[in-house]
Parts: structure tokens; sequence; C-alpha cells
């Protein structure tokens, strides 16, 4: 009778990326083995070898598009929606990002067939943001005339904030303030042009 999974796999990889996050594909299966409390012959056992373990712990999962934007059809105040939603894509990149430089810099990581299996997290969300602004635009909450233009734009920007945030040591709280800082220049050439006409100096 086999004996019963003391963790699980999805545990075992969620360890497995913490310490190759930390230390490259260089760690050690038996750093590794020993963090998750099995035998190095046990992990081989489920993995094959290291650099199948490497790869299926550091290959990213596609955002989780709800949680990231909110509704199709959102409510509420334009610039809020854009301020709270840009934050929350700037965080998610910001801890894909560290582990995609970690997978490239691996000697067996081939991008082409990568790219051919992953879908980018940018297609993604610049697709899944359009059909938002899009739904804002139709209520008068923001002024787009391209929404996947705007949705590119907003997505690049959480990108080179999250991109910029692996090499900051700029207090989180401050960086975020930036971050909405940046999205309300943006904001700018959204607003509705009712808000101009009522109040042409607000931002």
């Amino acid at each position: 009778m086999a004996r019963p999974k003391t963790i699980s796999d999805e545990e075992v990889l969620r360890i497995a990326r913490d310490i190759f996050r930390a230390g490259g594909h260089t760690a050690t299966t038996r750093e590794i083995a020993r963090a998750a409390g099995i035998s190095e012959a046990i992990l081989y056992q489920r993995f094959g070898n290291k650099d199948h373990l490497f790869f299926a712990a550091m290959h990213p999962s596609g955002p989780d598009v709800e949680r990231l934007l909110g509704p199709a059809d959102p409510t509420g105040d334009g610039r809020e929606y854009l301020h709270q939603t840009v934050v929350r894509i700037g965080e998610y990149l910001a801890g894909v990002i560290p582990v995609a430089l970690r997978l490239m810099t691996h000697p067996s990581f081939d991008h082409t067939s990568f790219a051919r299996a992953q879908p980018t997290a940018h297609e993604s969300l610049q697709q899944a943001l359009a059909v938002r602004l899009e739904a804002l635009a139709r209520r008068g909450r923001i002024a787009a005339p391209s929404p996947p233009a705007a949705a590119r734009l907003l997505v690049s920007l959480a990108h080179d904030w999250a991109l910029a945030g692996v090499f900051s040591h700029e207090a989180p709280t401050r960086r975020v303030r930036r971050l909405k800082e940046m999205v309300d220049v943006v904001w700018r050439g959204l607003r509705p042009r009712r808000d101009e006409r009522r109040n042409p100096r607000t931002t």
C-alpha cells in the first residue's frame, strides 16, 4: 500500500518557487527537500529531475482577471476604478517579474517554446481591461475614444512600475502613491468632458 503524501505537490512547488526565486536555478534540491520536509528521493520521484522541478515551480500562472479587474461592467467613479485596478495589476506583476527573470536565466530556457505555451499576461490583461473601459465609457464615467489603446497604456504603466520595483528600496506605500500619480496623468485624457466643463482645472 502506497504511503500517503504528507505534503501536496502544490505546496512543494510553492516552497521550491520561493527558494529558486531567492537563489536562482543554482539552489539545490537538498535545500528544497529539507524545507518541504521530504527526502530528495521523494522529490525526484514526484518531479523527475531538478530541471523539471525548476520549470514546474517557476512557470507563471495566468492572471486572475476577475480579481484584478473586477466585473466586466464596473460601476462607480472612473478615476477611483483606474487607481485601484492599476495598483492591483502592478502588484500582481511585481510578484510575477522576479520569477520570470529567474526562469529566463536558466540555461535550458527556450523563449520560443515558452511563448507558444504561455500567452503573455500583458495581452490577456489588456484585452480584459479594454472591455471594462468600454463599459465605463458607455456609462459616461470615462472618455475613451480608443479603450484598447488606453488599456495598453495603463497595463504598460503598471508593468514599468513593477519592473522598477525589483531594484527599488522605496517604501511600498510611497511607491503605490507614485503609481497613482502616474495614473492621474492618464486620467486627464480619460476624464469625462462634462467634468472639464464643470471644473477644467481638476485632476
